[in-house]
């Protein structure tokens, strides 16, 4: 057999080979068209499964505050600064002396600290059916899937009980967050998870988002947290101006007193020796003289002293403006139900679509 022979057969060989491999599209319809009926009872099942099964989740509503806070940088650095917000740094964050800059602020509101206190605060939900603290809302007013009532029933059911508290019961707001139970410990994780914020890299504006099954005490959250972080922040920032100020404070008060103390001693000494010409006598005035002018000296300079200081706590308290509001929303957030149902529709549509054409002998992979 010539070399041209062989090479024209192996050519064949491949072409029918690569024949074999190719995928018939229209084998492919045509099989999923014949078998068509079958569709019917898996999508039913998995229509009437999935709106079952999504209707028993309870609806939630998420709340969004966005603070903006003030401007660090000076007006000779304008130019850089928004050089530098295009390349996605921030010079404000990068000059701060704070060891907590805005980016630690979702690690803040998700610590026990901060959360602990928002669950003596109060809300009230839109119907009015209940008004009360927040940890009395998550533990007494919150729907659950009957899978997880069923879940949390059988885990009670299993696990030893906690021993019960011995006199009068604490209310459950009263948390202290060094020593949690499972139950408050399980609350604290809960309320953690329906509040957050993100911060902006470039801007570091800060958006606060709380989550709740009632839409106003979803917005009562969002201002609570709002709140409190604000707090923090100022707390934080003028802590040290704060302790300085107490310190002047503290200092001015006993020099006042002892200015006083020093001005009344010399005024009685004075009005006894008016008439008094002798040396040792006028020694004596002029000392108690110049006591009274270093007491006021002194009582002078750290007056001003605490002016300073109390001007420095208003420069480091920083001011926060708000550009969206917690407003009451009139839509669910979620959960999304009709995209749920969809997507396991899709999902129900291929799977039954691999079984036909596996089990189809007409077509062959």
């Amino acid at each position: 057999m010539s070399e041209t022979t062989v090479t024209a057969a192996t050519k064949k060989e491949e072409s029918g080979s690569l024949t074999k491999k190719e995928i018939r599209l229209d084998l492919l319809f045509g099989s999923l068209w014949r078998n068509k009926k079958k569709y019917v009872l898996p999508l039913v099942i998995t229509f009437v499964v999935t709106s079952l099964l999504v209707v028993c989740i309870p609806r939630y509503y998420t709340v969004k505050v966005t603070l903006a806070p003030e401007a660090s940088i000076g007006g000779g650095e304008n130019g850089l600064s928004s050089l530098a917000n295009m390349a996605g740094i921030n010079l404000s964050t990068m000059n701060s002396s704070d060891a907590i800059i805005p980016m630690f602020y979702p690690d803040v509101m998700s610590s026990t600290d901060f959360v602990v206190p928002l669950l003596a605060e109060k809300v009230k939900t839109a119907d009015g059916e209940f008004e009360g603290t927040v940890a009395d809302y998550l533990a007494k007013h919150q729907k659950a899937a009957w899978w997880n009532l069923a879940l949390g029933w059988v885990v009670n059911k299993l696990k030893p009980a906690e021993d019960a508290p011995v006199g009068k019961p604490k209310p459950l707001w009263d948390v202290n967050p060094k020593a949690l139970t499972k139950r408050q410990e399980r609350m604290v994780e809960g309320l953690a998870r329906s509040v957050g914020s993100v911060v902006d890299k470039k801007t570091d504006v800060i958006t606060i988002s709380a989550t709740a099954q009632d839409p106003q005490v979803a917005a009562q959250l969002a201002e609570i947290a709002t709140t409190h972080l604000q707090e923090f922040i100022i707390t934080y920032r003028t802590k040290k101006a704060k302790n300085d100020l107490e310190h002047y404070q503290q200092l001015y008060r006993e020099a006042e007193t002892e200015y006083h103390k020093t001005q009344r001693e010399y005024a009685a000494y004075a009005d006894s020796h008016q008439d008094v010409v002798q040396s040792s006598f006028r020694m004596k005035e002029q000392a108690l003289e110049n006591e009274l002018q270093l007491a006021f000296n002194q009582y002078s300079q750290l007056k001003q002293q605490v002016q300073l200081s109390e001007a420095k706590v208003m420069e480091r308290t920083p001011a926060f403006t708000v550009i969206q509001n917690a407003t009451v929303p009139t839509r669910p957030s979620g959960p999304k139900r009709m995209f749920t149902v969809l997507a396991f529709l899709v999902l129900c549509f291929l799977g039954t679509s691999v079984w036909i054409l596996v089990k189809d002998p007409q077509v062959k992979f």
